[in-house]
């Protein structure tokens, strides 16, 4: 009996090292799969590719796909599973305001909200600044466009200028390809079908890398399902409770109390007035010299979007920076024509995005912050052909973007060297 109790016990040790050994064999292979994807991926699609550094798993990319520009990154979210992140932006804004968002990304109330058959969902936020542009703008390409990415994708942010998807379970490079190639025709389609024309040799391809470098990406657990909505990674911030501090006053002090007067025999005689103490000399309050704001580009970089997800705080401190003219210098990122833009107003004009600055967030991660900026018509000779080359420019602010890690501003020019 005793040696039957023993082979068994010994059969379910065998069993799980062999389990764990399988576990430990497929997290291995994972790791290769995903690591080595990217650079795949990159090579595929000629974009430009930055390794993963110690404070990310995940490498990030950024280029031209279909004429337009995309940005992809990683991330985890609360249930440990790797999303992708792609960005693309529109080569020409749309004529109206527009938000809409599928999951924990932030949505800006840019007008009215509203409800679009087959759209609507519970956690899915609609906001358009003008009725009838919106109405125009739901054409069946496009409505079928955004049934297409909020029905597909974990979480979905659509505006006026520019698309961000996110997706999980890609684990090779043709699902990545793909995955970047639907992105950048869902923006494709939603703009109209505007591209920009890239400058040959901007481009420089990347050698694929070898598998000797890992990370660990966590495993779905078998039988798990994809939930369509997951919790939002940090709550928004509440904005701070506003303390109204009462205009100084200054403090009197009490005299002290007269004795009683002595009863003095007839005739009274007038007493002399008892002398009141002599007041104690108030200090005069000194001057606290205004705080000087940093309105360097890594000074308000920093400021704003430190925090994971900027909130109220930082939207607030914004509007101390608005109409407040800088110079700042970034590396130049893309640049083209608009007539006619929401945000910089009527044309002809040059929309031009620098990177300014790397911020830290609170997970660790580094953030690029850009700065998008309006310039004259004439910047686009200037800047034609220059993606990478830094610039040194001046401009009046106007908006940020806080999920895009972007800073508008407008009335800009350009400083050119000799």
């Amino acid at each position: 009996m005793n040696t039957i109790i023993l082979t068994i016990i010994f059969v379910i040790i065998v069993i799980n090292i062999i389990r764990a050994a399988q576990k430990s064999s497929g997290q291995k292979s994972m790791s290769r799969t995903n690591r080595r994807m990217w650079s795949e991926t990159a090579f595929q699609l000629n974009l430009n590719m930055l390794p993963p550094n110690d404070n990310s798993p995940f490498p990030s990319m950024h280029g031209m796909i279909d004429g337009l520009y995309i940005e992809v990154w990683g991330d985890f979210d609360t249930a440990g599973r790797a999303l992708i992140f792609c960005r693309v932006e529109y080569a020409l804004s749309l004529p109206f305001q527009l938000c809409i968002v599928k999951g924990p990304m932030e949505y800006e109330c840019v007008g009215s909200k509203f409800n679009i058959n087959g759209i609507s969902e519970e956690n899915v936020s609609i906001f358009a600044s003008d009725r009838n542009e919106l109405n125009k703008f739901l054409s069946q390409k496009n409505l079928n466009t955004l049934k297409n990415c909020i029905g597909i994708y974990h979480a979905v942010k659509i505006t006026d200028t520019f698309l961000v998807l996110a997706a999980t379970d890609i684990n090779d490079a043709i699902s990545f390809s793909s995955f970047l190639e639907r992105a950048a025709s869902a923006a494709k389609n939603l703009s109209g079908g505007h591209t920009v024309n890239k400058a040959a040799g901007t481009m420089k391809p990347i050698t694929p890398v070898s598998d000797s470098v890992e990370f660990q990406l966590p495993q779905n657990q078998p039988g798990e399902t994809i939930q369509r909505t997951f919790a939002t990674v940090v709550p928004m911030e509440e904005p701070p409770e506003e303390i109204i501090t009462p205009p100084g006053q200054t403090n009197i002090q009490k005299p002290a109390e007269a004795p009683e007067p002595v009863k003095a025999p007839e005739p009274v005689k007038a007493p002399e007035p008892v002398k009141a103490p002599e007041p104690m000399e108030v200090p005069e309050p000194m001057e606290v010299p205004e705080t000087e704001m940093d309105l360097t580009e890594q000074g308000i970089s920093a400021a704003l979007f430190s925090a994971s997800f900027p909130g109220e705080k930082e939207k607030a401190l914004f509007q101390t920076f608005i109409g407040k003219t800088v110079q700042w210098s970034g590396v130049l990122k893309s640049a083209y024509p608009y007539s006619s833009d929401f945000v910089f107003g009527k044309g002809p004009g040059t929309k031009a995005t620098f990177e300014i600055a790397e911020i830290a967030s609170g997970y660790g991660m580094k953030n690029k912050i850009k700065a998008t900026v309006s310039l004259g018509a004439e910047a686009l000779e200037q800047l034609k052909g220059k993606t990478g080359t830094t610039f040194q420019f001046t401009g009046t602010l106007l908006k940020f973007e806080p999920f895009s890690k972007e800073i508008l501003l407008e009335k800009g020019s350009l400083h050119l060297s000799d």
